[in-house]
C-alpha cells in the first residue's frame, strides 16, 4: 500500500497545473479553490492527522518538481523562527477578508468587479483569455478572479522559494498547514 501512495505522489502536481489551465477555459473553474482549501480540513477532522500535507497536497508535489536543483541555500531566519507562518496566516486571512468584502460590495452594487488577475492582493495584471465565454454574474466573475489570483500568488511565491531554498519550504509557512497544526493541538 505504501508503495502505491509513493507512486501517485509525483504526479499530483498535475492537479495544480490543471487548476491553472482551467482558468483559461473558464474562470469559473477558479472556484475549485474552495475545494482545495476545505479538503485538508475534512481529512484532518476524519483522520486526526495531516494526511493532506503528508500525502495528497498537489502543491507540495509541484514544489518537489520545481525545487529539484541542488545545492539549496540556507533557509532564511524568517522561516526558521516561524515568523513567516504568522505573516502568511495574516496574509491569507487578509486576502480572504478582501475577497469576502469586495464580493459583498459587488453583490450590493457598490463596486465594479475586478475581472483580471491581481498578484499579492494589490498588483493588477490582466484578464485571462477564455475558451468558453459564459455570461457570468459580476459577483461570480469577481469571486473567480479573486480565488485564481490568491492561488496563483501563493503558488508563485512557493515555487520561487522552492527554487532558492528547498522544494517544500513553503510547507513550513503554508496557512493550511499552520491551521492544521493549531487544530491538532
Amino acid at each position: 500500500m505504501e508503495k502505491q501512495k509513493r507512486g501517485l505522489l509525483p504526479y499530483l502536481f498535475l492537479f495544480t497545473l490543471t487548476y491553472f489551465a482551467l482558468g483559461f477555459v473558464s474562470i469559473v473553474f477558479a472556484n475549485l479553490a474552495i475545494f482545495c482549501v476545505a479538503t485538508p480540513f475534512v481529512l484532518l477532522s476524519v483522520s486526526k492527522k495531516k494526511l493532506w500535507c503528508q500525502h495528497y497536497c498537489p502543491r507540495a508535489s509541484l514544489l518537489n518538481q520545481v525545487g529539484r536543483k541542488k545545492p539549496w541555500s540556507k533557509s532564511p531566519l524568517l522561516i526558521r523562527t516561524g515568523r513567516a507562518r504568522t505573516i502568511m496566516l495574516w496574509y491569507f486571512g487578509l486576502n480572504l477578508l478582501f475577497i469576502i468584502g469586495s464580493t459583498t460590495r459587488i453583490a450590493l452594487g457598490k463596486m465594479e468587479p475586478f475581472a483580471f488577475i491581481r498578484l499579492f492582493i494589490f498588483i493588477p495584471l490582466f484578464p485571462l483569455p477564455q475558451l468558453i465565454h459564459l455570461n457570468l454574474s459580476p459577483v461570480l466573475l469577481h469571486l473567480s478572479y479573486r480565488f485564481y489570483s490568491m492561488m496563483l500568488s501563493s503558488t508563485i511565491l512557493a515555487a520561487v522559494l522552492a527554487r532558492i531554498y528547498r522544494p517544500r519550504i513553503w510547507c513550513a509557512m503554508c496557512p493550511v498547514g499552520t491551521l492544521s497544526n493549531t487544530l491538532l493541538k
